[in-house]
């Protein structure tokens, strides 16, 4: 048996910054992280064999914690993970027939078994205190045993949960002992599970995803905390929840920095819980520029004696919009009172070697660097309650967030689903509340994600059986489909439920699709009017954009369900994109660069969603491969995805006849919270002559302007009968040549302000 701080382990750090109990991994906590023996359970029969006992026979098989079964990484083969290699074949029953096509679906292992030998350490730390087992993450179904005595039964797929260790530890030789046991089952019939894209879009995750760790613990200890900040006060509000403590208790309370070093406060418990507002001594705000962190240490005292010690942080900032005050204005969202221009990425967070786990945190901040070196300023997170260390890195480096909550699948809208789906969305919203960069919630995802849109069609549904946790059978309840809330109305409670416990967020009842817009599926009371759509026509998508903001007004029933109507929330195109997740590997930099310039013509959208970040399996729209590694662009994508940028109103090509003159239209999208003054447009055209000869210059001009937000600069007319070559050229009009033998038929334009950063390089996207 060997102690585990001799065991080489992945993912080696504290899984929780914000809520961090241990300070020294092997002296007061230990990561059990790293190999387990294991076991498949293909007849679902090890309870009844007994598998669960302590036994000395070692198991043949061995897993690497915390990387789910269907990974690479979980069997030692994480390095040979790329854009083409990304499951393993272990966990199929039959893996000589499985296939890239069908190895979402192809018959697989549901149970699997984990197995550890654990000495408790003898520190000082651990004398006369509980022992903790904790689950970051098991998907889905996890029941655990210590030396066959049966600690207790957990269902949910993304939220941690623990096992109390102490009553069931053995002493051997001396030491505390612990063999662990954990059985988890993940059904394929998943749909009634919050699963998100795991429901046949990408590799399931099952088993365990999410670090393992075992700490020491008083019986009185601090269980959570919430911080609520008030940046006009200049305060915070501390909600600490204890466990146990007895009406003598107290939370000493250290923040900093603070301007006299370290500042303390006492927090009185009543009733298990301390609550109180805080006056900062100094204040340091949170933004995307600014990611200013505060420490909080929490020490549950009890008379003279401190019974816990939970470390966390916080920032202090506020989300809100400010309502439009005239018409073709923009509600903006606005990040502690000062309007922000979000341009965002959808990110799966999906990896090849470990499926749902980085294989280390180094990759989920280089995920985060390289949005940022798009020129992205958030991420929506899809459909994923993603790692608690990819959100700890989004707060230290200024990354904001909107979090999706994992949906059920197709044809899984039961009462069961629903439960499951409230369970989760609570746990998940207390797990990650003190998080800064956390701006907006949003609870459902198309209609898929909601069982499908036969679940809106349906008004009356036949009864049917309710499934048990593992799919089958009944619930017991007598609950039926008929006897269910329709869909609308369900979420409408949910997303109030989320107000409820969250109101310091915006929040989204549904990010819908504008193909999906029938009546039955639209938004309801929401903070956030989204709309997703994937083209890539130029004119088409332009006048799709034209449409839904021309529909979109206070008042307007457009994107509503009946009985609801647009109050003047901010409208965002939460989804977008020239590929399509089965348009196969195509060049992504074409219609990332028109349809980004033609919604940024659109001061009444306050933000945008690309999709994707990264690849992800058959899916190729990313700006990285799936193994991370940067795509050829052929341009800077800053250059129409920065704080500033001059949208035109141009398609990328268009042809010309001789003589023909070309009115374009250029604006100024100018969201930077930094004033520019005297800056200068420059434009240059190329175009290509009937002999398919390329000249890169034909005109070219300058002229001084006032760069303000959202305004239209200026209108250039060309002259298509321009020599070949530059010439000087005015606003209002351009010299022509009547000798002039050349007559291009495609315009190549670039425009760029002075005091922004041009690219320097020839655009793929002509």
């Amino acid at each position: 048996m060997l102690a585990p701080t001799t065991l080489l382990y992945p993912r080696p750090e504290y899984p929780r910054p914000d809520r961090q109990r241990g300070t020294e991994e092997g002296r007061d906590w230990l990561n059990l992280n790293g190999p387990w023996q294991f076991r498949f359970d293909p007849e679902k029969k090890g309870v009844q064999e007994g598998w669960f006992k302590p036994d000395t026979a070692e198991w043949r098989e061995q897993i690497i914690v915390p990387f789910c079964w269907e990974s690479l990484a979980a069997w030692g083969d994480g390095d040979s993970a790329g854009n083409d290699n990304y499951y393993s074949t272990r966990v199929f029953k039959n893996p000589l027939e499985v296939t890239r096509e069908n190895h979402r679906s192809a018959l697989r292992y549901e149970v699997g078994w984990y197995r550890r030998e654990i000495i408790i350490p003898e520190s000082v730390e651990w004398q006369n205190k509980r022992v903790i087992l904790t689950i970051g993450a098991a998907d889905f179904a996890t029941d655990g045993w210590c030396n066959g005595v049966h600690l207790g039964h957990h269902e949910g797929g993304y939220t941690p949960f623990e096992f109390d260790l102490t009553d069931a530890v053995r002493q051997v030789g001396g030491r505390r002992t612990a063999s662990i046991i954990l059985r988890v089952e993940d059904a394929m019939d998943n749909a009634e599970q919050p699963v998100g894209k795991q429901w046949l879009w990408y590799t399931t995750t099952s088993g365990i995803w999410q670090t393992v760790f075992l700490e020491p613990r008083n019986r009185s200890y601090v269980r959570c905390f919430k911080i609520i900040p008030d940046i006009d006060a200049g305060t915070a509000r501390f909600i600490v929840e204890c466990i146990n403590a007895e009406q003598d208790c107290s939370v000493d309370l250290e923040i900093s920095p603070s301007a006299a070093g370290v500042q303390h406060a006492a927090l009185e418990v009543h009733g298990g819980i301390a609550d109180k507002v805080i006056k900062l001594n100094s204040l340091r705000l949170w933004d995307p520029n600014s990611p200013n962190l505060y420490t909080a240490v929490f020490k549950l005292r009890c008379q003279h004696e401190v019974l816990d010690v939970v470390r966390g942080y916080f920032g202090m900032r506020e989300i809100d919009f400010e309502f439009a005050k005239q018409s073709e204005v923009p509600t903006a969202i606005r990040i502690n009172g000062v309007a922000r221009y979000l341009r965002g990425a959808l990110h799966q967070s999906y990896y090849p070697d470990g499926v749902y786990t980085a294989t280390s945190v180094e990759t989920l901040k280089n995920d985060l660097l390289h949005a940022k070196r798009f020129g992205f300023n958030f991420l929506r997170i899809h459909i994923k309650i993603d790692d608690p260390m990819l959100l700890y890195w989004a707060d230290k480096l200024g990354m904001l967030l909107m979090c999706d909550f994992p949906n059920f699948g197709e044809g899984g809208d039961t009462p069961i689903a629903r439960e499951r789906f409230e369970t989760m969305m609570c746990e998940g919203i207390e797990r990650d509340f003190n998080h800064p960069a956390i701006f907006a919630w949003c609870l459902f995802n198309e209609t898929w994600g909601f069982g499908g849109q036969l679940s809106f069609l349906d008004k009356i549904l036949a009864p049917v059986p309710g499934r048990n946790g593992n799919g089958s059978g009944d619930t017991g309840n007598g609950a039926t489909r008929a006897a269910m809330p329709p869909p609308q109305v369900w979420v409408q409670s949910m997303w109030e439920l989320a107000k409820k416990l969250d109101s310091s967020r915006l929040v989204e009842d549904m990010s819908v699709c504008h193909w999906d817009h029938l009546e039955y599926y639209q938004h309801c009371d929401t903070d956030i009017n989204s709309w997703h759509f994937y083209m890539s026509d130029y004119q088409q998508a332009k006048a799709h954009i034209d449409k839904v903001v021309g529909s979109t007004f206070v008042g307007s029933g457009f994107n509503y369900v009946p009985g609801f109507l647009h109050k003047g929330q901010p409208l965002i195109n939460s989804e977008y994109g020239g590929v399509g997740a089965l348009d196969g590997d195509r060049d992504v930099s074409w219609s990332f660069k028109f349809l980004t310039n033609e919604l940024r013509r659109h001061q009444q959208i306050a933000a945008y969603i690309y999709t994707e970040l990264h690849d992800v399996e058959w899916e190729y729209n990313g700006f990285l491969n799936y193994d991370r590694t940067p795509k050829q662009f052929g341009y800077d994508p800053r250059i129409i995805n920065e704080s500033n940028t001059l949208p035109v109103d141009a398609p990328p090509v268009r042809r010309c006849h001789p003589g023909e003159r070309v009115r374009i239209e250029v604006s100024s999208s100018h969201y930077s919270t930094k004033r520019y003054e005297d800056v200068v447009l420059h434009w240059h055209v190329g175009g290509m002559d009937t002999r398919g000869r390329l000249h890169q210059h034909l005109i070219a001009g300058r002229r001084r302007l006032l760069f303000r937000t959202g305004k239209l600069l200026m209108r250039i007319r060309l002259n298509s009968s321009c020599p070949i070559g530059p010439c000087s050229a005015r606003c209002s009009s351009m010299r022509e040549h009547p000798t002039a033998r050349f007559s291009p038929k495609t315009f190549f334009i670039s425009l760029c302000p002075r005091n922004t950063r041009p690219s320097g390089r020839k655009s793929r996207a002509r």
